[in-house]
C-alpha cells in the first residue's frame, strides 16, 4: 500500500515519489507521476495511486481527491494524522471542523462536506440512515435474508467518507 499524505492548502506526498503541490503545472505533475492512467478533459486519472487531479483551464493543479474510499486498494491516505477512510464519518467530520475553523459548506450534510478555510471536501453516497430504512423496507417486504449480506456490506461502508479531495485556496468559493 503507497502512502499518501493530504496536505490541505498545499499538495500531496507520496511515500517514494514526492511532493505534488497544488498549483503544479501539468509536465510538472508528469514529470513526478508518469502519464496518466487515463485523461479527460482537465483531469488526471492515476490509478495506481487512487487519485484525480484536476487542472484549471490554464493547465494548473487545483485538486487532488482520493477517490477508492472508503477501502482503497492499492493506498494508504492520511490527512491531518488520520485515515479519512478509516474514521468514521461523523468523527471525521468534527476533525475536519477544527482543522478548517471556519466556515462548512453542510447543504448535503450527511453526504457531502466542504471545509472553506481549508478547502477540503468529503463525500459519501449512501448514509447509515439510508441503508437502516432500507433494511426495514425489505424485512417487511419479507427479502431480508436473501439480501442480508449485500445490506450488511452497505451498511459497514455507509460509515465512512468514500472521497476526500483537496484543493486551492478558495476552490470551495460559497
Amino acid at each position: 500500500m503507497k502512502k499518501i499524505e493530504l496536505i490541505p492548502l498545499v499538495g500531496i506526498q507520496i511515500e517514494g515519489i514526492g511532493q505534488i503541490n497544488l498549483g503544479a503545472s501539468r509536465d510538472e505533475v508528469q514529470a513526478l507521476l508518469g502519464a496518466p492512467s487515463d485523461a479527460l478533459d482537465d483531469q488526471y486519472y492515476y490509478d495506481d495511486l487512487e487519485l484525480r487531479l484536476d487542472f484549471n483551464g490554464r493547465g494548473v493543479l487545483e485538486f487532488i481527491e482520493s477517490t477508492n474510499g472508503p477501502y482503497p486498494e492499492k493506498t494508504e491516505v492520511s490527512i491531518y494524522a488520520v485515515n479519512p477512510f478509516q474514521t468514521e464519518a461523523n468523527e471525521l467530520v468534527n476533525i475536519l471542523s477544527e482543522k478548517n475553523n471556519g466556515a462548512i459548506d453542510d447543504a448535503e450534510a450527511g453526504y457531502c462536506y466542504t471545509f472553506l478555510n481549508s478547502s477540503v471536501g468529503v463525500w459519501r453516497q449512501i448514509t447509515e440512515e439510508d441503508v437502516q430504512e432500507e433494511i426495514e423496507e425489505i424485512k417487511a417486504d419479507g427479502e431480508y435474508e436473501d439480501n442480508a449480506d449485500m445490506l450488511l456490506e452497505d451498511l459497514e461502508k455507509s460509515k465512512f467518507f468514500w472521497t476526500i479531495g483537496i484543493g486551492v485556496s478558495g476552490y470551495y468559493a460559497e
